[in-house]
């Protein structure tokens, strides 16, 4: 029964980190993506675009966090290759989106998390974006929650 516990506790321990791990890196506010955001945010949703040519096999895969910069000017993501299990940390995605900043808009900026997977994160919604949705489909999407104009 000692052991049973144990586990109980560490798997509840385990969805409450899991559940809110990522709740800091979340953005708020007003935002409206830039047309270069929105065009990588596309290919990031997309499941068949080549993500990282060098990767050979693993180089498709499904989007796995996408980070803007609090202005809605730049970005960065992780994917999950193709066909493996991933429990990816969002240090590596926000990373991305803060060289992406300093090396593109020469200045520094905070990035914030947007999406999880489909599902669209920030100001604390829920939006999940279809498997099977369209370009236009996922700018209707995101026009109708003002992310774009």
């Amino acid at each position: 029964h000692k052991n049973m516990k144990k586990y109980f506790v560490y798997i509840l321990f385990t969805l409450f980190f899991l559940n809110h791990a990522n709740a800091s890196y979340e953005g708020y506010g007003p935002i409206k993506l830039s047309p270069t955001v929105l065009k990588y945010f596309k290919k990031y949703l997309d499941a068949r675009t080549v993500q990282n040519k060098s990767m050979g096999a693993e180089k498709f895969g499904r989007g796995w966090l996408f980070f803007v910069e609090e202005n809605g000017e730049e970005f960065g993501y992780t994917y999950c290759p193709q066909g493996k299990q991933c429990d990816r940390s969002p240090q590596q995605a926000r990373r991305a989106c803060i060289k992406n900043v300093k090396k593109y808009l020469k200045r520094k900026g905070k990035c914030k998390l947007f999406a999880k997977q489909r599902t669209i994160v920030w100001d604390n919604k829920r939006l999940k974006i279809p498997n099977n949705a369209t370009d236009k489909e996922i700018e209707s999407i995101l026009r109708d929650y003002n992310f774009i104009d």
